[in-house]
C-alpha cells in the first residue's frame, strides 16, 4: 500500500510539472505510467512471508521457545513454550497489519497488539513504536526465518 501511494504520489508530481505544457504533457502521462508501473514491479515483495524460531528471555524460566508464522494472507500462527514450566505451552491465530516495517499481531480474542519490526532475514520483539531493545540482552529478542 505505501509503495502503491509513492508511485501514486511520483506521478502526481511529474504529471504536475509537466501540465503546462500542453500536449507535451499527454507524452509524459504516459512516461509516468510506465514509471509507476516499474515502481510498483521494482518494489521488493512481501519476502518476510514465512516462520520465526526462536528462544526469548523469561523473567522465571530459562526461555520462551517462539515460533511465529507470518502467512500472505495476513495471519499469523504463534506458538510459545516456557522452557522448564508445567502447563507452559501457549498457542494462537489471528491477523497481523504491517506498516514501516513494523508488523503489529493482533490477538482476536482479546484485541492485545505485539510488534516485530521487520529486519533482514529476522523479525525483532519491540514496543509499539518499533523500538527495539537494547543492551546486553537485546540479540535475545531476535527471531530468525527458517
Amino acid at each position: 500500500m505505501k509503495q502503491f501511494s509513492l508511485a501514486a504520489m511520483f506521478a502526481l508530481a511529474l504529471l504536475t510539472t509537466t501540465s503546462c505544457t500542453g500536449k507535451q504533457a499527454n507524452n509524459n502521462t504516459q512516461d509516468t505510467d510506465t514509471v509507476a508501473v516499474s515502481v510498483e514491479e521494482t518494489a521488493p515483495a512481501a519476502n518476510y512471508y514465512g516462520t520465526y524460531e526462536g528462544t526469548l528471555p523469561c523473567a522465571d524460566c530459562s526461555g520462551i521457545k517462539t515460533v511465529l508464522t507470518l502467512k500472505g494472507d495476513t495471519t499469523y500462527d504463534l506458538s510459545q513454550e516456557y522452557l522448564d514450566k508445567k502447563d507452559g505451552k501457549f498457542a494462537e491465530s489471528g491477523t497481523y497489519t504491517v506498516e514501516n516495517g513494523l508488523v503489529t499481531l493482533i490477538t482476536p480474542s482479546s484485541g492485545d497488539k505485539t510488534y516485530y519490526k521487520i529486519l533482514e532475514g529476522k523479525v525483532a520483539l519491540t514496543d509499539s513504536t518499533g523500538t527495539m531493545a537494547e543492551g546486553v540482552l537485546a540479540d535475545k529478542y531476535i527471531l530468525t526465518k527458517k
